[in-house]
C-alpha cells in the first residue's frame, strides 16, 4: 500500500525584543503544506497456477540419456536441408501425391544425405529383420542333419570340456543379465508412454487454464492501475481544491503562530465549561468534608460501643476469639492518609466570582472578533481560486477517460487471444488418437512380452545347465538335468528366429517414427531459436498470424515472431515489453501529462490567482482583550492544587473492610445468643450490626462523590491548562504567540501565503507525479511478468516430449538392445548345448588314447538322424577304464565288469557307469547288461 507521506510542521520564528508589534521578524521557514494521504488499491494477488514443468524419470534417466545421445550421434543439427524448405514441402503435398513424387525424385539425395544415420540404421534393422529368420532356417535344417551342436561328438567330456562350459555360461549369463535390463525397460517405457499420452489432454488443459488466468490477472492489474488507482488520486486532489482556504490557512496560523488566537478563542470559550467544573468541584469537597466528619464520628461511637457490649462476654471463648482478629480501637477508623486531606476550598468561591466578570464583560466576544478577522484570509484564498477549481477538476476527469480507454484497448489486445477455442477442441484429441494409442500399446507388449519369453528360456536354460545333474542312465532322470538346459536354450534359439523378423521390423517402424519426432518436434519445441524449421514455419505462418490477431493491439505497428515471443517468455520479461505495447500507449507520456492535459497549466495558475488583500492592519488581540486575558492569568485558579484529589485511593477510605467486619459481627452475635446469659449482649452486637451498616452506606456515598470529583478535576486542567502547567502560564504564552503572529502577518503576510500557494501547487502536482511513477513502475517491472506462461509452455512441451516422446524412443531401444544381445546368446547357446548333452565326465587320457582313424570313420558313419526313444535314458557307448591292480573294487567305467547274471526279470539296462551297483553286494543278482570290455592291453 503507497502512501503519500507529509513531514511534519517545524518553524522557527525569531522575534526582536520587547514590542513584536514594530519589530520586522524574519520569515519562517516553510515545511509540507498537504496533509491528504492516497491509500492506494493493492495489485490483485496472482492466481493459483497449476502448470507443473518438473520431470520425474521415475528410474529411466539413464535409458533416455543413452537413447538421446544415440540419436544426436546419428542426426544432423538442421532437421531440413539446406536447399529444401517447409514451405517447398507443404506446397507439394498440397498439391498432391504427383506432385510429392516429383518433389521427392528431385531433392531425394539431399534428404537421403540429410538422414543417412536414421537411414542406415533403419536399412540394418531391416535387413537383420530379412536375415535372421533365413539364418534360422539354415540354422534348423542344419539342426535336422546333425550338424549344429545336434548331438555330441562324443558322449564324455573332453579334457577342456568343464572349462570351457564354465566360462561360456558365466559369459552368456552376463549377456542374458544384460538383456533382463533391456527387457524391464521395454515394459517399464511401453508403459509409461501410454499413461503419458492418456494424460497429456488432461495438462494441456491445465495450462491453457493457467494460461488465461495469467491474461486476466494481467487485465486486472492494469485495471487497477490506470482505473481504480487513478480514481483514488482523483478524489485525493478533488478534496484538496475544496479545501484549499481552509488548508492554506491552517498552515499560515502553524507558521505564524496564529494558531494561538484559535487555542484563546477555545480557552475563552470554555470558560463556562470552567464556572461547572469549579461549581461541581465545590459541591463534591463540601460534600466530602461533610461525610467524612459524619463518618468518623459514627466510626469512634461504634468503637466505644462494641467495646462496652463485648466487655460482658470477655469470658466467653467466641468473644476472646473475636477480640483476638480485631483491635477496635485501631481497625474501626478511617484512613490516616484520608484524614489528612483538606476538602474544603474557600479560593473556589473568589475564581467564580472573577470568571463571571470576565464573563460578563464579554471577553469571548473580544476574543472572537480577532479570530474572524483572521479567517478573512480563508475566504480570500477560497474567493481567489474558485473559477480555477472546476478547471481543474474537468482536466483530471478528462485525463481519467482516457486512461480508461488505454485500459480497454490493453484489454481488448489480450482478450483477443481466444484461448476457449483451442481449450473447447482438446477433447478431441483423445476421441481420435485414444483407441489407436491402446493399439500400439497392447502392440508393445506383446513385443516385451516376446523378449521376456526369449530371455525367460535362456534363463532357464543356464539354471539348468549350471545347477542341474548330467542326463543321466537311470529310467525316470531325463528331466531336470543338463540336458533339459541345453533344450531350453535351443527354444531360446529358436523363439529369437521365430520372432525375429516381425520384432526387428516393429521396433525398425518405432525408431524411424520416434527418431523422426524427437527430431522435428521435440528439438524444435525445446530450442525453437536454435531449430530450422520452427524458424521456417515462424516467417511462413507463425508471424502472419500472430500480427494479425495482435494487430489491433500494436495499431499495425509491430511485427511478432514466434521465436522471439518465446525466447522473451523464457527470460520472464513483462507482456508490456513483450507484445511492445509502447507502441500502442507509451507508458512514459504519462509522465507528460501537465502538457497532454492542461491540467499542470491550471494547477500553476493558482499561484497567480491567489491574490490576498492588505495585511498591515490586520490585529488579531486588541489591548483591551489583552489586558482581560491577563486578568484572567491572574485569577486564583492558577494556584490552585487540584492534583491532591487526583492521588486518592477510593477503596481506602476505612482501615478495614466494613462488610467483611459487619459479616464477622453478625456471626459473633449468633454464636452469643445461644447463651442465655449473654442475650443483651447479642442485642447490643445487633444493634452495632445495624448502625455499622449505615456508616458502610456512607462510605459507599463517599466513593462516589470523590470519583465524581475526580472527574470534574480532570475536566477542569484541560479546559485550564492547554498542555502547560496551569492556566496562567498558557495564557501568557498564547498572548505571546498571538502578537507575534500579528507582526509576522502584518509584514510577510502575503509573501507567505504566496510560498505556501507554491508548496500548496507544488504537492499536490507531486501526488500525480507520484501516480504516475507507481504506474510506470508497475506496468514495467510487476504487472504480467511472463513465468506463468514460460512454465506453461513447458509443462505442455514436457508432457509431450518427456513424458511421451522419451519413453516410446526408450522403448524401441530397449528391444533393439535386447536383439543385439540376443545375437551373441545364440552362438553362445550353440557352443553350450552339445556341452550340456553330454552325459559322461572326463574319463581320463588313456581313454583318448583308443580312438583310432578306422573308429572314428565308423563314428561317423553311425552318425545320423536318431532319436532316442521317450521314457528312455539315453544309451553311451564309451569305453570303460581298466581296474588298476590291486583294487578290490572296480573302478568308474571298468571294462572289467560281471557279465555272469545275464537274464532278469527285467529287460537289461544298457549303462557305462557301472559304480552305480558297485556297492552292492556280491551275491545281488545285477539287473543291468554290462557289455564285456573290447580288446585291451594295460601294458607292461
Amino acid at each position: 500500500m503507497h502512501f503519500y507521506t507529509i513531514p511534519s510542521f517545524l518553524f522557527l520564528l525569531h522575534t526582536a525584543t520587547s514590542d513584536p508589534l514594530t519589530t520586522t521578524p524574519q520569515l519562517p521557514s516553510l515545511n509540507g503544506v498537504l496533509d491528504h494521504v492516497v491509500v492506494y488499491q493493492p495489485l490483485p494477488a496472482a492466481p493459483e497456477y497449476k502448470s507443473d514443468d518438473s520431470f520425474n524419470a521415475r528410474g529411466m534417466e539413464h535409458v533416455y540419456l543413452l537413447t538421446n545421445t544415440f540419436l544426436d550421434l546419428i542426426q544432423r543439427d538442421d532437421v531440413l536441408p539446406k536447399g529444401i524448405n517447409t514451405s517447398m514441402i507443404i506446397n507439394a503435398v498440397g498439391e498432391g501425391p504427383a506432385s510429392t513424387l516429383q518433389f521427392m525424385k528431385a531433392h531425394w539425395q539431399d534428404l537421403l544425405l540429410q538422414y543417412i544415420g536414421v537411414l542406415t540404421t533403419g536399412v540394418f534393422g531391416l535387413l537383420l529383420a530379412i536375415i535372421l529368420p533365413l539364418i534360422g532356417l539354415f540354422f534348423c535344417c542344419c539342426r535336422c542333419a546333425g550338424k549344429c551342436g545336434a548331438y555330441p561328438d562324443s558322449h564324455y567330456d573332453k579334457r577342456s570340456d568343464a572349462c570351457k562350459r564354465f566360462f561360456t555360461g558365466v559369459l552368456l549369463a552376463v549377456f542374458v543379465i544384460a538383456a533382463m535390463f533391456g527387457s524391464v525397460c521395454a515394459f517399464v517405457t511401453n508403459h509409461y508412454t501410454f499413461t503419458g499420452w492418456t494424460d497429456l489432454t488432461r495438462k494441456m488443459d491445465i495450462s491453457l487454464d493457467d494460461t488465461g488466468h495469467y491474461f486476466q490477472h494481467t487485465g486486472d492489474s492494469v485495471h487497477v492501475l490506470l482505473v481504480t488507482n487513478f480514481a483514488e488520486l482523483e478524489e485525493v486532489v478533488n478534496d484538496i481544491l475544496d479545501e484549499s482556504g481552509p488548508t492554506l490557512k491552517k498552515q499560515l496560523a502553524n507558521i505564524t503562530e496564529a494558531v494561538a488566537i484559535e487555542t484563546l478563542n477555545d480557552l475563552v470559550s470554555g470558560l463556562s465549561k470552567v464556572k461547572r467544573n469549579l461549581r461541581d468541584i465545590s459541591d463534591d469537597t463540601n460534600e466530602l468534608e461533610a461525610k467524612v466528619a459524619q463518618l468518623q464520628d459514627g466510626l469512634s461511637r461504634s468503637q466505644r460501643s462494641l467495646t462496652s457490649a463485648l466487655e460482658g462476654c470477655t469470658s466467653n471463648q467466641v468473644c476472646e476469639k473475636f477480640l483476638s482478629q480485631y483491635n477496635l480501637d485501631k481497625d474501626l477508623a478511617m484512613a490516616d492518609d484520608f484524614l489528612k486531606i483538606k476538602f474544603k476550598m474557600p479560593a473556589i468561591t473568589g475564581v467564580l466570582s472573577d470568571i463571571s466578570d470576565l464573563i460578563e464583560n464579554d471577553i469571548e466576544e473580544k476574543v472572537l472578533v480577532g479570530k474572524a478577522k483572521f479567517d478573512l484570509i480563508e475566504k480570500q484564498i477560497e474567493q481567489s481560486i474558485e473559477d480555477i477549481k472546476p478547471k481543474v477538476k474537468t482536466e483530471l476527469r478528462e485525463m481519467g477517460k482516457q486512461l480508461e480507454a488505454q485500459n480497454g484497448k490493453i484489454k481488448a489486445a489480450l482478450q483477443g487471444l481466444d484461448l476457449a477455442v483451442i481449450q473447447k477442441d482438446i477433447p478431441k484429441l483423445d476421441t481420435h488418437t485414444l483407441k489407436y494409442v491402446e493399439y500400439r500399446y497392447y502392440v508393445g507388449l506383446v513385443m516385451a512380452s516376446a523378449i521376456l519369453l526369449i530371455l525367460f528360456c535362456f534363463i532357464l536354460g543356464l539354471f539348468y545347465g549350471m545347477c542341474g545333474k548330467r542326463p543321466g542312465g537311470l529310467y525316470g532322470d531325463d528331466c531336470c538335468n543338463t540336458g533339459t538346459g541345453a533344450s531350453f536354450l535351443v527354444s531360446g534359439i529358436y523363439f529369437t528366429f521365430l520372432f525375429s523378423f516381425l520384432l526387428l521390423l516393429l521396433t525398425t517402424a518405432h525408431f524411424l517414427l520416434g527418431a523422426g519426432v524427437e527430431k522435428a518436434v521435440c528439438q524444435t519445441l525445446l530450442a525453437p531459436h536454435q531449430s530450422d524449421i520452427f524458424q521456417q514455419i515462424d516467417q511462413h505462418y507463425f508471424q502472419p498470424t500472430l500480427n494479425e490477431v495482435l494487430n489491433d493491439a500494436s495499431n499495425g505497428n509491430n511485427r511478432y515472431s514466434a521465436t522471439k515471443l518465446i525466447s522473451d517468455c523464457h527470460t520472464n520479461d513483462t507482456i508490456y515489453n513483450i507484445l511492445k505495447l509502447e507502441s500502442v500507449y507509451n507508458i512514459t507520456e504519462l509522465t507528460n501529462w501537465r502538457s497532454h492535459y492542461g491540467i499542470g497549466e491550471y494547477i500553476e495558475n493558482l499561484k497567480n490567482k491567489l491574490q490576498i488583500g492588505e495585511l498591515s492592519g490586520i490585529t488579531l488581540l486588541t489591548p483591551e482583550t489583552t489586558h482581560d486575558l491577563e486578568e484572567l492569568a491572574r485569577s486564583e485558579i492558577s494556584d490552585m492544587d487540584f492534583s491532591k484529589f487526583s492521588d486518592i485511593l477510593e477503596d481506602e477510605i476505612t482501615k478495614i473492610d466494613l462488610r467483611s467486619f459487619i459479616r464477622h459481627l453478625r456471626t459473633l452475635r449468633e454464636q452469643v445468643s445461644r447463651y442465655p446469659s449473654l442475650k443483651f449482649v447479642a442485642t447490643k452486637l445487633d444493634n452495632e450490626a445495624l448502625y455499622l451498616e449505615n456508616m458502610n452506606k456512607v462510605v459507599e456515598t463517599v466513593k462516589l462523590t470523590l470519583r465524581h470529583l475526580k472527574q470534574s478535576v480532570t475536566q477542569l486542567e484541560k479546559n485550564i491548562k492547554f498542555n502547560k502547567s496551569s492556566m496562567r502560564e498558557a495564557i501568557h504564552t498564547l498572548i505571546g504567540q498571538a502578537n507575534r503572529a500579528t507582526s509576522v502577518i502584518r509584514s510577510k503576510g502575503p509573501q507567505l501565503i504566496g510560498d505556501l500557494t507554491g508548496r500548496y501547487v507544488s504537492e499536490t502536482v507531486g501526488l500525480i507525479d507520484e501516480y504516475v511513477d507507481r504506474v510506470l513502475t508497475s506496468i514495467e517491472r510487476e504487472v504480467g511478468y511472463c513465468a506463468p506462461l514460460s512454465t506453461s509452455y513447458n509443462a505442455t512441451v514436457v508432457a509431450f516430449c518427456h513424458e511421451i516422446v522419451d519413453p516410446f524412443n526408450g522403448f524401441w531401444a530397449s528391444i533393439g538392445w535386447c536383439f543385439l544381445l540376443f545375437l551373441p546368446c545364440i552362438c553362445l547357446s550353440v557352443s553350450l548345448i552339445s556341452l550340456y548333452r553330454k552325459s559322461e565326465g572326463y574319463p581320463g587320457p588313456l581313454v583318448e588314447t583308443e580312438t583310432q582313424p578306422l573308429d572314428k570313420k565308423r563314428r561317423d558313419r553311425a552318425r545320423g538322424h536318431r532319436r532316442t526313444p521317450s521314457g528312455f535314458p539315453e544309451v553311451t557307448h564309451s569305453r570303460a577304464l581298466p581296474p588298476v591292480p590291486g583294487e578290490v573294487e572296480e573302478r568308474a567305467h571298468s571294462r572289467y565288469r560281471d557279465t555272469s547274471a545275464t537274464r532278469h526279470i527285467e529287460p537289461p539296462r544298457y549303462t557305462s557307469n557301472p559304480s552305480l551297483n558297485q556297492r552292492s553286494p556280491p551275491s545281488a543278482p545285477s539287473g543291468e547288461y554290462e557289455r564285456p570290455p573290447p580288446y585291451y592291453y594295460p601294458g607292461p
